[in-house]
């Protein structure tokens, strides 16, 4: 009686294991196909992202040029009118 429940409860366990070979051999290849692919994708987008850094880096360094080009300008306009201004106020 208990080695009836056994057999009941335990699933069959095939004996032909030429079929499930094939099966797992086809799936690995899947998932080789597949990993490749996640690769393949992944560095796309990583190109697509060092790409989207480089142009915001060129931005940047566009803004930052001429920001000093302005602070230069903005420099020698402050010093033009503190020499105007003590040759102008009244000496003490």
């Amino acid at each position: 009686m208990y080695a009836d429940m056994i057999c009941d409860v335990m699933p069959p366990i095939p004996e032909d294991g030429g079929g499930n070979g094939t099966n797992l051999e086809g799936t690995g290849s899947d998932n080789g196909e597949e990993a490749e692919a996640n690769i393949e994708q992944l560095m796309v987008s990583m190109l697509e992202e060092r790409d989207k850094l480089q142009e915001k880096l060129r931005e940047t360094e566009e803004t930052l040029n001429t920001s000093q080009q302005k602070l230069g300008d903005i420099e020698k306009e402050r010093d033009v009118l503190l020499r105007q201004l003590s040759l102008n106020a009244p000496q003490l």
